[in-house]
């Protein structure tokens, strides 16, 4: 199976060794990097919420309404990384038997993928669109009243924010796949 960044004989080019993602590749790994000091504050958080547990017999509230909504933002934000990096999920194995008798075929079906990626991340925020709107108008939000709430708005913004970032890159991808079918490399 190939990894980031290998080539050669019976190896598919992975996004991180053909295609460069310019400037929305920037945004993707500023996105990462903001999720991975969402990560580190989440643990802080849980820590201390098991030590006020422990401890002093005092939680702090709101922790579990936090992390519930922080996983979904934090995927959402480490998503468009992940595609331009080489390491969304995704099997290889045909790809690569493909890739060693007919590369440009191999290509063919990377522009194929690279598109319905997009087409499912412009699905799925397009459904989320109207989930933001009731979200924003009825002022949803997570937690009890009079005690701790979190407004679910943010992470709906950040769901259709991280999809339009991941739509972006797969286009970047499809595009650069379409040129290795077409004889260049890219």
């Amino acid at each position: 199976m190939a990894g980031p960044g290998m080539s050669g004989p019976g190896r598919v080019e992975t996004p991180a060794a053909a295609p460069r993602t310019g400037p929305l590749g920037r945004v993707a790994a500023l996105a990462s990097a903001v999720g991975t000091a969402w990560i580190l504050v989440m643990m802080v958080l849980v820590n201390a919420d098991v030590l006020g547990r422990a401890a002093f017999a005092a939680p702090l509230r709101g922790v579990p309404e936090f992390v519930g909504l922080s996983i979904v933002g934090i995927v959402f934000l480490q998503a468009g990384h992940a595609l331009a990096s080489g390491r969304f999920t995704r099997s290889d194995a045909l790809l690569d038997r493909l890739a060693a008798a007919r590369p440009r075929a191999a290509a063919a079906l990377d522009v194929v993928h690279h598109l319905a990626g997009a087409a499912f991340f412009a699905i799925l925020a397009w459904a989320l669109w109207p989930r933001l709107l009731r979200a924003i108008e009825a002022g949803d939000y997570v937690g009890a009243a009079g005690d701790f709430t979190l407004p679910v708005w943010p992470i709906r913004a950040l769901m259709i924010a991280g999809s339009v970032l991941v739509i972006g890159l797969y286009l970047i991808l499809a595009a650069a796949a379409a040129r290795r079918v077409a004889g260049g490399r890219s």
